[in-house]
């Protein structure tokens, strides 16, 4: 269970999170919302611990992440970003063994249970055939698989993702949520997921946070939250647009 209570959060002066508040319990699913400069990124950072926060606490089954060593809170919560930067040019297979890093000695090699479980889901993410090939020779939707992987070799109890599907087409998006969706079903992980298509959190998300200014607007069952009323309200939907049910924004 992750416990967000009352943090503050921004860069510089500019306040982000303002005084946040929020739950998400054992294998919930739930689809992070809101337009653009919402505090979306900054919440998952935060709850990451890759961004600082100045009131309030963050704690997962009750203990601060602050008291966490960096790789007990590598045991607790794998962070897929929205971007990746590739300084090193790896393989999709040493690129996916990154995450077994947290349960290795400094100059520990990987051992055959670490080759196999990365063989495994190698496999389960469609990257079996791409493990040889470098980062910089793979597609985009190749390359966020990888991260996903990658974040998968963890074995987290915890998974948040950036927007894991901007910019890819219409297959690599339905592929990556079903990847997720039996990580959450089978395996019982915690999926906290940036998302800004509607119909993506209808359909896969049980839980959805909508979020505007730094605030929650309305946090609960998916199908109760994405209301015509309240996406009106998040996002600033003028009479033009029509909602529909399934998720679907149309201008009249």
């Amino acid at each position: 269970m992750i416990t967000i209570d009352n943090i503050t959060a921004g860069y510089g002066t500019k306040i982000v999170l303002d005084h946040f508040s929020a739950q998400f319990n054992d294998a919930d699913f739930c689809a992070v919302m809101g337009p653009n400069g919402a505090g979306k990124s900054t919440l998952l950072r935060a709850m990451a611990g890759l961004q600082a926060i100045q009131t309030g606490s963050i704690l997962i089954d009750q203990q601060n992440i602050n008291r966490f060593k960096a790789k007990e809170l590598a045991r607790q919560i794998a962070f897929v970003p929205q971007r990746e930067d590739l300084v090193f040019e790896f393989s999709v297979f040493d690129t996916v063994m990154l995450g077994r890093n947290p349960y290795q000695n400094r100059w520990e090699w990987a051992n055959q249970n670490d080759v196999s479980l990365v063989e495994k889901i190698l496999e389960q993410t469609h990257l079996q055939h791409l493990k040889d090939r470098l980062l910089s020779q793979l597609s985009g939707g190749e390359l966020r698989r990888t991260m996903i992987a990658r974040a998968i070799a963890q074995q987290t109890p915890i998974i948040l993702l950036d927007e894991p599907l901007a910019n890819l087409d219409i297959v690599h998006q339905f592929e990556i949520m079903d990847i997720l969706t039996q990580l959450n079903q089978n395996q019982k992980v915690t999926v906290v997921i940036i998302l800004h298509d509607f119909p993506f959190a209808i359909q896969y998300a049980q839980q959805t946070l909508l979020m505007k200014d730094g605030k929650i607007l309305h946090f609960g069952n998916t199908s109760q939250v994405l209301t015509k009323e309240n996406v009106s309200q998040c996002f600033g939907l003028s009479q033009e647009f029509e909602y529909f049910s399934n998720g679907l924004v149309v201008k009249k």
